[in-house]
């Protein structure tokens, strides 16, 4: 039975990790967290400000911010003609609490195992 329930547990956290990749993948890179740091300062931006506040060029901004709401770290809300990107980090949040919670509980099983 506890080769079963580890057996199962390896294979959740296959998925979660799967599931947790493009967060981890967005960030990786030193703009997105750049990026995720100057959302942490401010309700919403919109790409010009986040430009202001960046060396980066709009262009290159505007696809670090689609890679970041691809992993569903930020959302964008359109207000007349500009979109404004404000953090939205609940639900990766709780795919990395959910992963490490597997992962600590495999752990602690093969520790026990190993004993």
């Amino acid at each position: 039975m506890q080769a079963d329930h580890s057996s199962q547990l390896e294979s959740l956290v296959h998925q979660q990790l799967r599931e947790c990749s493009p967060v981890f993948l967005a960030l990786a890179d030193p703009i997105r967290q750049d990026i995720i740091m100057m959302l942490t300062k401010h309700d919403s931006l919109n790409v010009a400000q986040i430009v202001e506040r960046s060396p980066m060029s709009r262009s290159a901004i505007s696809h670090h911010l689609k890679i970041l709401k691809q992993a569903k770290l930020v959302a964008s809300t359109k207000v007349s003609t500009e979109i404004y990107y404000a953090l939205d980090i609940e639900g990766p949040v709780q795919q990395l609490k959910e992963f490490l919670a597997t992962t600590e509980r495999i752990i602690e099983m093969k520790t026990a195992g190993a004993e």
